[in-house]
C-alpha cells in the first residue's frame, strides 16, 4: 500500500511541475510550442516515467532532476528568443517560396526536407486558392503553415527589428540593409535600444517603442 502511495505522490509531483512550467511559460497549446518545448516535454515525460515506478531513486533526487529539466528548457527558450542564430536553428525562419508570382527555386531546392510542394498545393486548396497562378507571394512559416497573398492583395507585414536588434533575414527579404534601417531611426530621432519592434508594411515603417509609443516613418 505504501508503494502505491509513493507512486501516486511522484505522479502528482511530476504533473504539478510540468503544468506549472507550461503555465509559467504561457505555452499551454500545441500551436504555441517550439521544437525545444516538444523535445523538453519528451525528456520530462521520460524522467517521470523512468522514476515513478522505481524505489531506487529518492524523492528529493526525483524533484531535483525534474527542476533541472524545467530550468534547462526555460534557458533554451530564453536563448532562442534573444539570440538570432540559435532561434533560426531551433525554431527556424519563414521560407519565401513565391515572390512577385515567381517561384524562388533556390529556397525550395535548398530546403527539400522542409518543403513538399504537393503538400503546399493541398494547403492552398484548403485556403480557397485554386492555382499557383493566383499567387503573388507565399511563404512557409516556422510552424509549417502557409501564408499566401494573391494577386491584388497586400503583402504581409515584416518585423525588421525586435528588442533593438535588426532581423537581417527579414531586411534581406525586402531588399534593405542595416544602414537603411539606421537612417530611418536617425530620421525620427529614435535609438535602437528604445525600440520594441519595427514593422514594415505597405511601404511604411512603424516603430513600436518599449514604452508603448508608436512612431511612423513613411518611405
Amino acid at each position: 500500500m505504501i508503494y502505491y502511495a509513493i507512486v501516486l505522490l511522484k505522479f502528482i509531483i511530476g504533473f504539478v511541475v510540468v503544468i506549472s512550467h507550461l503555465n509559467f511559460s504561457g505555452k499551454t497549446q500545441l500551436s504555441q510550442m517550439t521544437p525545444v518545448d516538444f523535445i523538453g516535454n519528451f525528456v520530462l515525460g521520460g524522467i517521470i516515467g523512468g522514476v515513478i515506478y522505481s524505489d531506487a531513486i529518492p524523492m528529493h533526487q526525483y524533484i531535483l532532476v525534474l527542476l533541472m529539466g524545467v530550468t534547462l528548457i526555460s534557458l533554451l527558450n530564453w536563448i532562442s528568443k534573444h539570440i538570432w542564430f540559435f532561434r533560426s536553428f531551433t525554431i527556424g525562419e519563414p521560407i519565401p517560396i513565391i515572390k512577385n508570382g515567381k517561384f524562388l527555386m533556390d529556397n525550395i531546392l535548398k530546403r527539400k526536407n522542409k518543403i513538399d510542394i504537393l503538400n503546399v498545393a493541398s494547403q492552398l486548396h484548403s485556403q480557397g486558392v485554386h492555382s499557383f497562378q493566383e499567387i503573388r507571394y507565399a511563404q512557409i512559416e516556422p510552424s509549417g503553415s502557409l501564408s499566401v497573398v494573391c494577386e491584388g492583395g497586400k503583402m504581409p507585414s515584416v518585423i525588421l527589428m525586435k528588442d533593438g536588434t535588426p532581423r537581417f533575414s527579414e531586411l534581406n527579404g525586402i531588399e534593405k540593409d542595416e544602414e537603411w534601417l539606421d537612417a530611418r531611426l536617425k530620421k525620427i530621432a529614435v535609438k535602437r535600444d528604445d525600440v520594441f519592434i519595427a514593422e514594415f508594411w505597405d511601404g511604411k515603417l512603424t516603430f513600436i517603442m518599449k514604452d508603448g509609443e508608436v512612431k511612423r516613418n513613411i518611405d
